[in-house]
C-alpha cells in the first residue's frame, strides 16, 4: 500500500499520527466497504498532526470537515483532551469536557469546518493505536504473547519502554504468525487481527458520522 495514500488534501480529511494509523484506518474502511466520503492525511507526530488541524481551521479555505485521530498516551486522556482544547481554545467551538466515548464530532458555530476527534483507543482509557488494536486478539493468544515477553524481560533481552508495552505485545504476536511481523494494516486485512470489536464497530460508525453527512 502505497504512503501517497495517506497525504490527502481536501474538503474531507482524516488526520493521523503515523502511515500504521493511515493503513489500520484504510484497511477497516476497505474491509467493512465505508463510503469514501474522505482522505487521510498523516502527519508525521502527534504535535504536527494537531497544528495541521489548527492551520486548516484558519485556512483562508477551511476543509468542510476535519477528523483528528490521535493517541491519548501523553501524559493521559484527560491531558490530552486538554491540550486539544486548549490549542482551539481561540476558536468559537463550543467543546465537551471530556471526549465522549462514541468519538467527539463539534458542529462549527460561526467556524466553517465541522471537527471529530478519536482518542485512542476508544475516547475512555489512556492508550495509544496498539491499544486499539490488541482488542483483534483472541484473550488466550494476548495472554501467551504476555508470558513471551516476561520470560525475554527474565532474559534480559528487552528494552521498550513501560509506556510502549501494548507496542510489544501487538507486535509479538504478529512475529508469532504466519509471515512473522506484518504491518498492522495487513494484519487486518489477512485476518491475522480480527477487526470485529465493539471499538472497531464504535471507531466505523463514528466515522460514518463525521463525514456521512457531509
Amino acid at each position: 500500500m502505497s504512503d501517497s495514500w495517506c497525504k490527502h488534501e481536501g474538503k474531507n480529511v482524516l488526520l493521523v499520527e503515523g502511515t500504521n494509523d493511515c493503513h489500520v484506518i484504510l484497511a477497516l474502511c476497505a474491509k467493512y466497504k465505508l463510503p469514501e466520503t474522505f482522505g487521510i492525511y498523516e502527519c508525521g507526530s502527534d504535535s504536527k498532526a494537531i497544528k495541521r488541524l489548527n492551520a486548516l481551521i484558519s485556512s483562508p479555505e477551511p476543509p468542510q470537515v476535519i477528523g483528528l485521530v490521535i493517541d491519548a498516551d501523553e501524559p493521559d486522556l484527560g491531558g490530552r483532551w486538554s491540550g486539544i482544547l486548549a490549542r482551539l481554545a481561540h476558536y468559537n467551538y463550543v467543546f465537551p469536557n471530556s471526549p465522549a466515548p462514541e468519538g467527539t464530532v463539534i458542529e462549527p458555530v460561526s467556524e466553517v469546518s465541522r471537527l471529530g476527534f478519536w482518542l485512542m483507543p476508544n475516547n475512555q482509557d489512556s492508550g495509544m493505536l496498539e491499544d486499539f488494536c490488541s482488542e483483534m486478539i483472541d484473550g488466550a493468544a494476548v495472554a501467551g504473547t504476555r508470558e513471551c515477553i516476561e520470560f525475554a524481560n527474565t532474559k534480559g533481552i528487552t528494552s521498550f519502554k513501560a509506556a510502549h508495552y501494548s507496542k510489544a505485545v501487538v507486535h509479538t504476536y504478529l512475529a508469532l504468525q504466519d509471515e512473522p511481523g506484518r504491518p498492522l494494516g495487513q494484519a487486518i486485512t489477512s485476518q491475522t487481527l480480527h477487526s470485529d470489536t465493539s471499538t472497531t464497530r464504535a471507531f466505523l460508525a463514528w466515522l460514518n458520522r463525521l463525514f456521512g453527512s457531509s
